[in-house]
């Protein structure tokens, strides 16, 4: 029985000289909301405009935007000039990345 009361004195005795087992923290403040949690905007189904190359001013003769599913090729046929000469009168287009939109300039056949 002594024997046990002196190992609940030992610990207590610990216990109470360690702080009583809690260390206090210093008071943080707690941060106040922002509003820079705002409500996102709603999704846009309009395509994102790209840069698309502007013919020069110097450039002569008709001109064709270009639409889904166009190639240079069929484009060339279409007017009735060869493709070599649409090349020509486009050297900022590439035929392989021909975005829908780009505005050719069809030259006289």
């Amino acid at each position: 029985m002594r024997r046990r009361l002196a190992i609940t004195l030992v610990t207590v005795g610990l216990v109470a000289g360690c702080g009583g087992g809690a260390t206090p923290f210093p008071a943080t403040p707690t941060p106040e909301p922002t509003d820079i949690f705002m409500e996102s905007p709603e999704p846009s189904l309009e395509p994102v405009p790209t840069e698309e190359p502007v013919p020069s001013e110097a450039a002569s003769g008709q001109r064709y935007k270009v639409k889904k599913g166009d190639t240079m090729w069929a484009i060339a046929q279409e007017f009735g000039v060869s493709l070599a000469d649409l090349k020509a009168a486009n050297p900022d287009v590439d035929p392989q990345k021909m975005a829908i939109g780009t505005i050719l300039i069809i030259p006289e056949p």
